[in-house]
Parts: C-alpha cells; sequence; structure tokens
C-alpha cells in the first residue's frame, strides 16, 4: 500500500527524524512536514495525504486542533498522535474527534510507530472505546487537588506535570535547575500522599475539570 504521510511536528529535526525513519520503512511513501496546524492544513488541502503523524503538544497549540479539523471537514486522514505524556484528558479529547488511531510515546522505535500507521491506514484503531472509558475512569478516581494548599511554586510546576513536561523541560520553562524541580516534587508528593508525577497530574486533571478557569488557563 503507498502510503502518503504528513507529519506534523513543531521540532525541525524531530520532524527530520521521523521523515528519514518512515522513507526507510516505507520506501514508496511520500512524505510531506508541517511545524503548524496551518501548515498541516495547507498541505491537506493540496495533497490529501492518506494518514498524519501528530505532534500532541505545539508550540501555543495542540495537534489535536489539527484532528479536529479533520474531523470537521470529514477528511479520510487517520491520525496517529505523538507524545511524552498522554492524559487521560487528551485521551477522550482524541477519541471524540473520530479521527485519532493511536497515542504513541515519542521515546519508541521506528516499529511501534510503522505498525501503527499501517493499522491506521487499514482501518484499524488501537484507540477503542475500552481505552476512552479507562482514560474516564482515571480521572474519576483521582483524589483531590487544592491549589491553596501548595506554595505558588509548587503549583506551577504542578501545571507543567500536567501539562506532560519533563523535569528538564519544566526547570527551562522555571528558570531553576532540574534538582530544585525534584525538590519541589518531592514536597509536592509528600503533602498529596502521591507516588509518582502521574498520580499527581491525575488529581491535577480532576481539579482543571472541575474549575473551568483554571483549565482554561493551563
Amino acid at each position: 500500500m503507498q502510503h502518503n504521510i504528513l507529519i506534523l511536528d513543531d521540532h525541525p529535526l524531530v520532524r527530520s527524524g521521523i521523515r528519514g525513519s518512515l522513507e526507510t520503512a516505507f520506501p514508496n511513501c511520500e512524505v510531506w512536514e508541517a511545524a503548524t496546524v496551518d501548515e498541516a492544513i495547507s498541505i491537506t488541502e493540496e495533497h490529501s495525504p492518506s494518514v498524519a503523524v501528530v505532534d500532541l503538544r505545539l508550540q501555543d497549540e495542540s495537534g489535536l486542533q489539527f484532528a479536529e479539523y479533520v474531523a470537521n471537514e470529514e477528511k479520510d486522514i487517520p491520525c496517529v498522535v505523538l507524545t511524552s505524556f498522554a492524559s487521560p484528558q487528551s485521551i477522550l479529547a482524541a477519541f471524540d474527534t473520530g479521527v485519532v488511531n493511536a497515542f504513541l510515546e515519542k521515546s519508541l522505535d521506528i516499529e511501534p510507530l510503522a505498525a501503527a500507521i499501517e493499522a491506521a491506514s487499514n482501518g484499524f484503531s488501537s484507540l477503542t472505546l475500552s481505552v476512552a472509558r479507562e482514560a474516564a475512569r482515571d480521572i474519576e478516581n483521582a483524589g483531590g487537588y487544592n491549589p491553596a494548599e501548595f506554595t505558588e511554586r509548587e503549583n506551577a510546576i504542578a501545571q507543567l506535570v500536567a501539562d506532560g513536561l519533563s523535569d528538564t523541560a519544566i526547570a527551562e520553562e522555571l528558570n531553576v535547575a532540574c534538582s530544585t524541580i525534584r525538590n519541589h516534587l518531592t514536597s509536592i508528593y509528600r503533602k498529596l500522599d502521591v507516588e509518582s508525577r502521574t498520580q499527581l497530574a491525575s488529581r491535577v486533571w480532576r481539579q482543571r475539570a472541575s474549575s473551568p478557569a483554571l483549565a482554561s488557563s493551563s
């Protein structure tokens, strides 16, 4: 099967690496690159790719905006989403578009991505109703998060963890050392009685869901 693949990612080196890997996996494929949702839409209107590989987190926007465009315009373009951290909210949002066929970790090798593209091109999806239901349960079962119990810096770090940023990325965002971020996380975990960033993120996601103002500001 001929694969015509659109890559949407705001990092040139990442796009180049994915492109090279895909051209090796699918020697006859045609590949287009986009750094923004608008660029991806323009390419789609001109070339009609058969599948899109989309980064969830873009500069000032989300890759799911492209998926929503595909759904709204009724384009036959299955999307494979790449992310460093898939939150239950993003999984549910992707499921709601009806065009996202898979969530993959960016750290994975090319084989899972190639397999996901092949599956998506044949109408198969790993983002099933059961996966969406599990994400919904994760949100429902998460404990509480009260911003008033934390310092301003701790709240900022908690929000960035929930956004999927790594310790290194958070340190760069806040212009502090990684060790400072880890020390703050230790304090946050202790206050919440949790053991991992996933548990912390779940608490914040639930707080966002119950507080529209907080969700819109994140």
